[in-house]
């Protein structure tokens, strides 16, 4: 599926007539959460859910200003770590809206994946990373429209439900396709 076929399913099924009104920029919050190795083997989130929680009080002023990072890890690699997997499959269930606030810095290709339901098995640590920019890694037999689908329904339908235009939802939309190279990962599988 194309991307403009891809944004115009997402923005009719998400979107319902709204006024113009753009998010201004100029007002948006920076907040990093930085995950460390204890909280993810003790698998600690609230510290990070109250975090997120203040960021959603600011209203769409903290669109696309959380950077997620995992201290100690490659940012690119996160899915060849379980316990990454497991935080973030917890995460997106308390906050399936996330993407709504993960700034690009946030690695969204990495959380993307690794929200997969895959089985890494005992090749899992040999997946290698690619040139900057481009798919990591190719999931055979994954459906991935509907798994990006699935993930970014809740980001847009958030941001229908902050009020904001249809066309601050598609450059939403537009902003997690880039994100996650969308064309680049159609074009893997």
């Amino acid at each position: 599926m194309n991307r403009t076929e891809f944004i115009e399913q997402i923005i009719s099924s998400c979107t319902k007539t709204r006024n113009e009104n753009e998010i201004d920029k100029s007002e948006k919050t920076k907040i990093t959460i930085s995950v460390k190795r204890e909280e993810l083997k003790l698998g600690q989130i609230q510290r990070h859910l109250n975090i997120i929680e203040r960021a959603e009080k600011k209203k769409s002023k903290a669109r696309s200003s959380i950077t997620l990072t995992f201290e100690g890890y490659n940012n690119r690699s996160l899915i060849q770590h379980s316990e990454i997997r497991e935080y973030l499959r917890r995460l997106f269930k308390i906050k399936p809206h996330m993407f709504y606030y993960l700034s690009k810095e946030s690695n969204i290709q990495a959380i993307l994946l690794s929200l997969l339901e895959v089985d890494t098995g005992t090749y899992g640590k040999l997946f290698a990373d690619r040139l900057k920019g481009q798919a990591e890694f190719t999931f055979y037999g994954a459906d991935l429209n509907s798994h990006i689908r699935k993930h970014v329904i809740p980001a847009v339908r958030y941001a229908n439900k902050m009020k904001e235009s249809p066309n601050a939802q598609k450059d939403l939309i537009v902003f997690l396709l880039d994100s996650i190279d969308y064309e680049r990962l159609n074009e893997e599988l």
